[in-house]
């Protein structure tokens, strides 16, 4: 463990920014890197997902500049305000993409954005996301590639923000944050779409702090798809002012190994979240989910809801646990995790968690772990309806309550068709 941890501090060090506030945070990432190191199973949050062969790979850090973006941007994502990192390259997918934003709105690269807009950026950035392991420092520790959003108070940007990222280099780690800082009564929408080269090794590693300030709404979407032969390491921050609501809606499809954490906390009362995810992994892949909510004030709502389907030999984790703080009465928290094995060489370990510290709540959670219904198969079957069409309906219908909490339809319809496609 010792020789990676000096192989990657290596690295984070030859890249420290000549920004003093941007090296100090830099350093206080490589600081808390060398502390904890890499987690491993002996810690309680890792003890299903070993990340050794992540570790052996040795993945170097690249500054890989395009010459072309034409192909790399999925045309089935929304129109919108279209950006492409490619390689840790950010590039808006038109010229001009400045000129058709509302006055005071901010989306750009953040190595520029912590150069021209330090004041803006410092109360919030590295300040929403506490260290829980060393991927995440390390992510701070690289800090260099990613995207600034910024909102000013009121404004509604209509059109979907897209962040569509892509690698195709082999032995290539991008290290990617993203910050996204909406201010009061402000209103988005927020797609990070993350794909990659198939049979193409490299590891994404990302963090996406978010600032709701009082009677923000945002809605985020994650879709993972990166290549089969890929490893993603995420994390979600979010904290959450008066009144304010925000939305996570995720599909895990791709990558070898994949860890995806979302860590929120609801600070002023009425704030409101949901958390909606899918995850599908087939054969030979591993995905692991944990979410944490902190419910520190009271009359806050949360609600969780994620759904896996399990093909061949596939492996998911599915974590997530809710905290109510003493005094924080009134609170409402819901979770439930549900499970559809395909196979009997799948498997899943869910674990949801209520650590509840208040007497006046309303919290539920559950979890459940099934297979295909045989009389309903059955039953399709009798009218003439073939094992794996029907096979496909049932799967439909199981993931169909969570593709209608997705608010944009088109977008839910076109999640359905990725689900499908990887059950092909």
């Amino acid at each position: 463990m010792s020789e990676v941890l000096d192989f990657y501090q290596q690295q984070a060090e030859a890249g420290f920014s000549k920004t003093p506030w941007i090296a100090e945070l830099q350093a206080k990432g490589l600081h808390e890197l060398a502390n904890s190191g890499f987690p491993s199973r002996h810690d309680e949050d890792w003890k299903y997902t070993l990340v050794d062969a992540l570790l052996q790979e040795r993945f170097v850090s690249q500054k890989n500049s395009a010459s072309t973006v034409e192909g790399i941007l999925d045309p089935a994502l929304p129109q919108g305000l279209r950006l492409i990192i490619q390689n840790g390259q950010v590039f808006p997918e038109k010229k001009g993409l400045n000129n058709l934003l509302p006055a005071g709105v901010l989306i750009q690269a953040l190595h520029a954005a912590m150069e021209q807009h330090a004041d803006l950026i410092k109360p919030y950035l590295g300040k929403l996301l506490r260290h829980e392991h060393g991927f995440q420092a390390l992510n701070t520790a690289m800090l260099h590639c990613g995207v600034l959003v910024y909102l000013p108070a009121g404004v509604c940007v209509e059109e979907p923000i897209v962040l569509s990222h892509w690698q195709d280099q082999n032995n290539q780690a991008i290290h990617s944050r993203h910050l996204i800082i909406a201010e009061e009564g402000s209103q988005a929408t927020i797609i990070e779409d993350y794909r990659g080269a198939e049979g193409c090794t490299y590891f994404s590693n990302t963090v996406t702090e978010v600032y709701a300030a009082a009677k923000a709404k945002l809605v985020h979407y994650k879709l993972q798809r990166e290549g089969k032969a890929a490893y993603h390491i995420g994390q979600l921050a979010v904290r959450q002012a008066f009144a304010s609501e925000f939305e996570n809606h995720s599909l895990s499809l791709g990558g070898k190994l994949v860890r995806s954490d979302v860590s929120l906390g609801l600070q002023e009362e009425k704030a409101r979240c949901l958390l909606n995810g899918i995850y599908v992994p087939t054969e030979g892949q591993h995905i692991d989910h944990h979410t944490t909510i902190h419910h520190l004030v009271p009359n806050c709502e949360s609600l969780q809801d994620y759904k896996g389907v399990l093909k061949g030999r596939a492996r998911a984790v599915f974590n997530g646990k809710v905290i109510v703080a003493k005094g924080a009465q009134h609170t409402q928290a819901n979770q439930q995790n549900k499970n559809l094995l395909l196979s009997s060489q799948a498997e899943i370990d869910t674990k949801p968690q209520l650590e509840i510290f208040a007497d006046d709540v309303i919290c539920t959670h559950g979890a459940t772990v099934g297979q295909l219904d045989e009389e309903a198969l059955f039953y399709l079957a009798t009218r003439g309806i073939d094992r794996q069409e029907a096979s496909n309906y049932l799967i439909h219908a199981f993931a169909a309550d969570n593709l209608r909490l997705v608010p944009d339809r088109s977008l839910a319809d076109w999640m359905a068709i990725l689900l499908n496609e990887q059950l092909r």
